[in-house]
Order: structure tokens, then sequence, then C-alpha cells
């Protein structure tokens, strides 16, 4: 089984689960249990939470056996600077009206060698809340189910979400595969009401939008 460091390394930080997060920071595991064990033990004191994570005292960490002053202090410095950030992208939010912005946006996507599917989160005026890169597959196929799309948006204020994800061949033309997982995320988003705006696929060549349903090559 591949270390969580040995998996962010392969597959990006975006990959990991978060208490292989946790893991990379802790570093050492304890007497009788893993970093990853440890881990899990952490995120289960606080119900898989981050948020009652980020609100937790120093001494609530310390009751967990394998945690000390040096643990503690390091999450607690992951969860600031997350906070912090959070705080920073409020000030400067980029709108996405259009799939050439969310080329733009996602353009590091066409250098990834696997397909890998991205999800952006968006308020009522198109801004970015949050993006997350949720699945990486094979060179020639990415799979996403739509509970961990939607599991994402809930946990911000999502007004509506873009699915993007690249094809390493360089054509952004969407396979069948692409159609059935668009129209199956479109329609939980019915259901949750979350609107799917659109569904963006990036490659060297250009990008494929199946909301205006039309290609736009690179020149």
């Amino acid at each position: 089984m591949e270390k969580p460091r040995e998996r962010a390394e392969k597959y990006g930080i975006g990959s990991l689960e978060d208490s292989e997060l946790v893991a990379i920071l802790l570093r050492t595991g304890r007497n009788g249990k893993n970093v990853v064990e440890l881990a899990r033990e952490i995120m289960a004191a606080f119900d898989n939470s981050f948020l009652r994570m980020e609100k937790a005292c120093a001494h609530e960490f310390l009751k967990v056996a394998g945690v000390g002053r040096a643990k503690a202090l390091t999450i607690q410095a992951a969860l600031e600077m997350g906070k912090r950030m959070w705080k920073e992208s409020l000030k400067n939010k980029q709108r996405l009206s259009k799939a050439e912005e969310v080329f733009e946006f996602c353009k590091d996507m066409t250098l990834l060698n696997v397909e890998t599917v991205r999800v952006i989160a968006l308020n009522g005026k198109l801004e970015v809340v949050s993006s997350k890169d949720l699945s990486v597959g094979t060179a020639t196929a990415s799979l996403i189910h739509p509970r961990e799309v939607f599991a994402f948006a809930l946990s911000y204020p999502t007004s509506g979400i873009i699915l993007v994800h690249n094809h390493p061949s360089g054509d952004p033309s969407p396979s069948e595969n692409d159609k059935k997982v668009t129209q199956k995320i479109k329609s939980a988003s019915k259901i949750m009401e979350i609107p799917l705006l659109d569904h963006v696929i990036v490659a060297s060549k250009g990008y494929y939008s199946f909301s205006n349903e039309e290609f736009h090559f690179k020149k």
C-alpha cells in the first residue's frame, strides 16, 4: 500500500483523503499505530470534521494517545493557514461566466498525464468559491460519482458547479462515457438543487463545452 507522501508525489496532493493529509503533517505514528492509523484516530476524535478541528483547543488534540504538543501545533498551524487562505480568496474572487474563462482557469490540467476531474463551486455571481480535484484516473479514463461532487459543493455556499476534466491525448472531443457522466451529474444536480452550469473538457489542443456543445481549438 502506498504511503501518503508517495501518493501525493504520484497523483498530486489533492488526491489524498483527509486522514492522509493529516498523516503528512504528523510525519510519525506511535507505538502500535502507524502514522495513517494515528491520523484516522485524530479525525475520528473530531467527527471527521476539519471545521470541528479548527475550533478545538490544543488540549483537545492532546487527548488522543500519541499526539503531543508539537503534533497538535502543526495541525493547528495548517488549519489556520487554510482559514487565512479562505479569507484571502474572498477578497479577490475570479468570475467564470463562459467556457473560455473556465479553460484559462484550469489550463494547468492540460499538463497532466492522467485524466483528472475538477469541480468548481460558484456563488450566485458566478465567482469561484472553491475548487478541488476529486478524481484521478488513468491515461484514458477518470472515475467520478455524484456523491463526491455534491459532498464537496455542499461544504460551501454554492449556487452552481462547473465540472472540468482533461484529456491527456490532447483531443478535447467528448467520449460516450464523458456524455454519460455529464448526464448523471446533471440529473443529480436537479435533485440537489445545485445547477451543473457546464462540463468543460480541457486539452492541449483546446477545449469542449457541454453547455455550448461546441469545440474551441487553440490557434
